[in-house]
């Protein structure tokens, strides 16, 4: 029996097949039109989901209100963010790393232990003053004051940036302060005064009283150099991703997608003078919809 026909149970004769399913029968490439008609859709969703975003700001204006608040203008540039983290990952041990073997010195001069005691305590520092100033100012901070129609967000990030900044400050102070009564305290234990050696237990509260009396050289150093790794590691924090929130996301897992797409366009065009009119159909509407998710990955402004 052709594959076109049917036999209608009710009155025992022969029908047509509808068009769409009559199409079936001249598929010579099942498994990749079956994995082609797959990659379509989720790239069509994927593509779909990268336009709402920079319709709606990620969400922050509501579909309805953009036809009547026409002043609102979509995102107009392309996703900015790194292809690999790796340099970011490699930038923040280094300054680790590079702070703590700096300020072992410094911090050595009150240990018992000398350089392992000093690194210890250096290490400490670093790793808190690094990690704080990337993650609390630079990725979450920085990132979510970009997007201006989220006010809450960008209010409630503007405060959180102005309060990392001030205890970023103060723990560089503070650790600067320990610095200068670690030098202190060793000169007065050299003379045998030893009833104000408590004084190196209470850096912080020296650097809350006189928060810039800093005394020595080396403390100076280690203010200069702690503060200036911060603003490194913030600077890293606020390009570890794109500066508006949720952007950078949606635009990978697009490129995911047109990826998959252009695997099975390849896969597809291999056979195309094998394939029938339909499944070539198919072939050209998936090509049509890659260029078109190539031309909006490339930015609003490239697309015709």
């Amino acid at each position: 029996m052709p594959l076109d026909n049917r036999t209608d149970p009710g009155f025992g004769r022969m029908t047509d097949l509808p068009p769409d399913l009559a199409e079936f029968r001249d598929v010579r490439s099942p498994s990749e039109m079956i994995a082609l008609g797959r990659t379509i859709s989720l790239a069509s969703a994927r593509h779909e989901d990268l336009l709402k975003f920079r319709r709606t700001w990620g969400g922050a204006i509501d579909d309805a209100s953009l036809s009547a608040e026409t002043d609102i203008k979509p995102i107009d540039r392309a996703a900015i963010y790194p292809k690999s983290h790796i340099l970011h990952f490699s930038v923040l041990a280094s300054l680790v790393l590079f702070e703590g073997l700096a300020n072992a010195y410094f911090f050595s001069t009150g240990s018992d232990l000398g350089l392992l005691g000093g690194w210890l305590q250096a290490i400490t520092v670093s790793f808190t003053n690094v990690i704080a100033a990337f993650f609390l100012v630079g990725f979450l901070g920085l990132r979510h004051m970009s997007n201006p129609h989220k006010r809450v967000h960008s209010g409630l990030a503007a405060v959180g940036v102005g309060i990392g900044v001030v205890t970023l400050l103060a723990l560089n102070l503070s650790a600067a302060h320990f610095r200068d009564l670690l030098e202190f305290n060793a000169a007065t234990l050299a003379v045998g005064a030893g009833d104000v050696t408590g004084l190196v237990l209470t850096p912080v509260t020296a650097a809350l009283s006189d928060p810039f009396g800093i005394q020595t050289l080396e403390a100076l150093l280690l203010l200069v150099l702690g503060t200036t790794f911060a603003v490194i590691a913030a600077f890293k924090g606020r390009t570890f991703d794109d500066a508006i929130p949720g952007y950078g996301g949606v635009t990978r897992r697009l490129e995911t997608a047109a990826g998959d797409l252009e695997k099975a366009l390849e896969a597809g065009w291999k056979d195309a003078k094998k394939l029938s009119q339909h499944e070539l159909e198919q072939l050209v509407e998936a090509k049509e919809l890659h260029d078109e998710i190539c031309r909006d990955l490339a930015g609003p402004s490239n697309h015709r």
